[in-house]
């Protein structure tokens, strides 16, 4: 069986979740391409952080909401592709939301 709580240990991770979400839902449930995947994904990410946030997994232990919000939109940047993991670790932890 699957731990899906490793899922939610790091940016990396999460990122690839998202991509892997994201890409079956756009697969089987909506046919969508540019912006409107990129928003489909910005929401799976967000949705997912306030998962994470909501059963203390991983990286969203002890987060409060705007911690959640700040890293469910940095896994956003990675899954989309924008930046890389490194340095959307280095904008969280200027912003100091919860160590990645």
């Amino acid at each position: 069986m699957i731990d899906f709580s490793t899922y939610f240990g790091s940016l990396m991770m999460m990122a690839s979740a998202v991509t892997l979400i994201t890409g079956w839902i756009n697969t089987h449930v909506t046919q969508l391409s540019g912006w409107k995947a990129q928003l489909l994904s910005w929401g799976v990410s967000i949705a997912l952080a306030f998962v994470g946030a909501w059963k203390g997994l991983g990286l969203f232990q002890e987060a409060d909401v705007l911690n959640t919000i700040i890293n469910g939109v940095g896994v956003g940047l990675v899954a989309n592709g924008v930046f890389s993991a490194e340095f959307v670790q280095q904008i969280l932890a200027f912003l100091k939301a919860k160590k990645v």
